[in-house]
């Protein structure tokens, strides 16, 4: 169950002109990471008016032999750009681990992991932990360079391959059906996406018209947690998917994408 914890800033730097990487002291938590889990951090910005709204951040790494768990994230709002402001030492008030993690069958011995945005964060997790003992390929999609992950922050065996484009969409459809050679949904045992909700009706299609079927545990797609309890008891992060509304922040945020595509 997610607690509340006061972590302090092991190290807190900026890694592309958009993206920040935040490593906080937490012995406890390193060792329970999995894929999807994430940490609700209250950013205490007085200027701020949604400051009692706790900013969800999914955990990039987990690194115990330090004690340390590590986040990702762009400062694109005052919440976030006064935690961008904080300093190593500076104390945090977070609570966490919030989310259920990602299951990865023994079966599914070639993952692809395609996203954008926030997610791409929880996608770094699943390869940093799943490239231990499975083939990842990671597919970074941006609308600029700054955008994008550096390399450095995955291990050496990963694929990571990446595509700048305003056009999300076309971009995401032209890495799963590529004009020329081969599509990686044609080797991938399990698809595992962290896009914007808009962009999941593509994916589900470019499954469909490459495998010629979308079978139930084929593709699972991260659904991005909004500012709230983590709790379930707000209500902020329900959302509406096949079977009835569900809550990510407690349910999530891993979904079927066959539960999410075109909801």
């Amino acid at each position: 169950m997610a607690r509340q914890h006061t972590l302090a800033i092991a190290d807190h730097r900026q890694v592309t002109p958009r993206l920040r990487w935040l490593a906080l002291h937490a012995a406890d938590l390193a060792r329970d990471v999995r894929p999807g889990h994430a940490l609700l951090v209250w950013c205490n910005d007085p200027d701020d008016p949604y400051r009692l709204l706790r900013r969800p951040l999914f955990v990039a790494g987990a690194l115990p032999e330090l004690g340390q768990v590590a986040l990702l994230y762009e400062p694109d709002e005052p919440g976030l750009a006064w935690l961008a402001r904080r300093l190593p030492g500076d104390a945090l008030n977070t609570i966490g681990l919030c989310g259920r993690a990602l299951h990865i069958a023994p079966h599914q011995r070639n993952l692809l992991l395609i996203g954008a945005g926030a997610g791409l964060a929880a996608l770094i997790c699943v390869a940093r932990i799943a490239s231990a003992h499975t083939a990842v390929t990671l597919i970074a999609l941006a609308g600029d360079q700054a955008g994008l992950p550096p390399s450095f922050l995955l291990p050496s065996a990963v694929e990571y391959e990446t595509m700048v484009s305003a056009d999300l969409n076309a971009t995401l459809a032209e890495a799963l059906q590529p004009s020329t050679g081969t599509s990686p949904l044609m080797w991938a045992d399990a698809v595992i996406a962290a896009l914007p909700r808009e962009a999941t009706p593509t994916l589900a299609q470019a499954i469909r018209s490459v495998r010629l079927r979308l079978p139930r545990g084929f593709a699972h797609i991260l659904i991005e947690l909004l500012p709230g309890c983590g709790f379930g008891a707000c209500g902020v992060c329900a959302v509406d998917l096949r079977g009835g509304v569900r809550l990510p922040c407690v349910e999530g945020p891993w979904f079927d994408l066959r539960d999410g595509e075109g909801t």
